[in-house]
């Protein structure tokens, strides 16, 4: 039963790959024809100091290894958006180019990509109860992972205070420098099942792989491939609260990098859920609840473990400028604006309206697989903040921190991460220039026995200046980059594409689910 049922996964996942990739290209050719699709080629070229490139304590390190590296980025990437009646969604594609001074061996070529499909028109066609239908998904290749999901807007290295959780690499674990492969493929779906209450759904499926280590250090990594399904029950009590319960089932299997064993677990978790918009610009959620652990059966050896049960909970709020202008729009401006956002990648936006600002903050408690140093399920604190302001039309002023604090069992060990970001973006004409500091801080604390314990810490400092051109629109930058993209138009019809002129803008920054 275990072979048949690994096996239906299997060809469930292997189907959900293919038809998304024969809707992308469906949505590929169908855009190129149409006189709604924008194509913008962008380009970003930067200079970077890097106080630890190898993401590794330093005694650890060879004599001869130098980890202080300067490194020049170059960015090439291709952004595609589409407004249409029926279906609309953003692509990005493009290399990360990179060349090091002092370690000249760790030159690499990275790739991101990403997209994402609006089909709720279609699938109103059908029934004008379904409220929402949206397919998106991520392919990364990179020599190192940041431990927490990139934050949004425009400018490249501004790295930490992101408030949302899509993958098990966004949950501030740290691997050392090693070639990685992440993937994340998610569909959701909503219906109203009366007036003031909607049920929805999605399923997420993310897969994260290893190669090649750098620096001479070898550490235990697992490579995770995780199903996530999930359905929230929402009814709107007044024009202000909105209550329900989400549950939620994850399935992670997981595979020591050098073939030392195979192990997966299961969790299911139920929290209850109140959101509440205090005013036209703060808002804010609460969930709490429980998540079991089901009974674990592994090849590696201290990984089996029983029933578990622990508490679960998430609260977050959002206080923005934008909060009434985006609940009035009832949509993005943009399909762009809500692809997902990818280290090195070059993301629309970025530059704020004087005086426009967001302040968003999220925790989050629950468990989530460990996939370096050990692997199993990890009991993880996660908190994020953002806060981003236009400070003139043309500069804009963000700052972000991240913390992470996880702990796992079967072995004893525990991990501390936390990272702070400050940065300022300015149009220069059509150039976006990018100045941002990050430092990073990370220890991890494994009990090899009763009486030995391993330690392992580091800290880092980046300093990341870039400059960013995109070929085809002069308002890319901005936050109201393109004007009424995904906005009805006055006369009931679909929307155009345009570059629009600078407004009061919109906010990319929100609160994880």
């Amino acid at each position: 039963m275990t072979s048949l049922w690994y096996r239906d996964v299997t060809l469930v996942r292997q189907g959900a790959v293919v038809l998304f990739t024969l809707l992308i290209a469906q949505w590929v050719v169908n855009s190129l024809v149409s006189a709604q699709t924008l194509i913008v080629p962008s380009i970003s070229a930067s200079e970077t100091y890097d106080s630890n490139v190898f993401y590794t304590p330093k005694s650890l390190l060879a004599s001869n290894i130098k980890p202080e590296d300067y490194i020049t980025r170059v960015i090439p990437q291709i952004n595609i958006a589409r407004a249409g009646s029926l279906v609309s969604g953003g692509l990005f594609g493009g290399a990360v180019i990179s060349k090091y001074v002092n370690n000249p061996s760790l030159d690499y070529t990275g790739i991101n990509a990403g997209g994402q499909m609006d089909l709720n028109g279609w699938a109103s066609s059908f029934s004008q109860r379904i409220t929402a239908l949206s397919i998106r998904g991520i392919y990364q290749f990179t020599p190192s992972t940041s431990g927490f999901g990139a934050t949004t807007g425009g400018g490249l290295g501004t790295g930490f205070g992101a408030t949302t959780i899509t993958a098990p690499t966004n949950t501030g674990l740290v691997t050392n420098r090693v070639s990685t492969q992440n993937y994340n493929l998610g569909i959701t779906g909503g219906y109203a099942l009366t007036q003031t209450t909607s049920l929805t759904s999605s399923y997420n499926y993310s897969k994260i792989s290893f190669g090649n280590q750098s620096g001479g250090v070898n550490n235990p990594l697992f490579g995770t491939e995780g199903h996530q399904a999930t359905t929230t029950l929402a009814t709107r009590l007044t024009a202000t609260d909105t209550v329900g319960a989400t549950a939620t089932m994850s399935h992670y299997i997981q595979g020591q990098n050098n073939g030392g064993g195979t192990g997966s677990f299961t969790t299911i978790a139920e929290t209850l859920n109140w959101g509440r918009r205090w005013t036209q610009k703060l808002s804010t959620n609460l969930g709490g609840g429980g998540i079991v652990t089901l009974p674990i059966g592994s090849e590696i050896p201290g990984q089996s473990v029983k029933t578990q049960f622990a508490p679960t909970g998430t609260a977050g709020i959002t206080y923005s400028s934008f909060s009434e202008g985006l609940r009035a729009a009832g949509s993005s401006l943009s399909p762009l604006d809500s692809l997902p956002s990818l280290a090195g990648s070059l993301a629309p936006g970025g530059v704020n309206a004087p005086g426009g600002y967001t302040a968003a903050m999220t925790y989050t408690y629950s468990i989530f697989p460990s996939y370096g140093f050990g692997s199993g399920p990890m009991k993880t604190h996660i908190l994020g903040l953002n806060a981003t302001g236009g400070i003139t039309p043309k500069l804009t002023g963000q700052v972000g921190m991240n913390f992470s604090h996880g702990t796992r069992s079967e072995p004893a060990s525990t991990f501390d991460t936390v990272g702070l970001t400050a940065g300022a973006r300015y149009l220069i004409g059509p150039v976006l220039a990018s100045l941002s500091y990050n430092w990073l801080y990370f220890s991890s604390s494994t009990a090899q026995s009763t009486v030995n314990q391993s330690d392992y810490a580091f800290s880092k400092k980046m300093v990341i200046f870039s400059l960013s051109y995109a070929f085809t629109s002069q308002s890319f930058f901005r936050m109201d980059r393109f004007g009424s993209v995904g906005q009805p138009s006055n006369t009931g019809g679909a929307s155009g594409l345009s570059s629009g002129e600078p407004g009061t803008g919109t906010s990319d920054t929100g609160l994880g689910k």
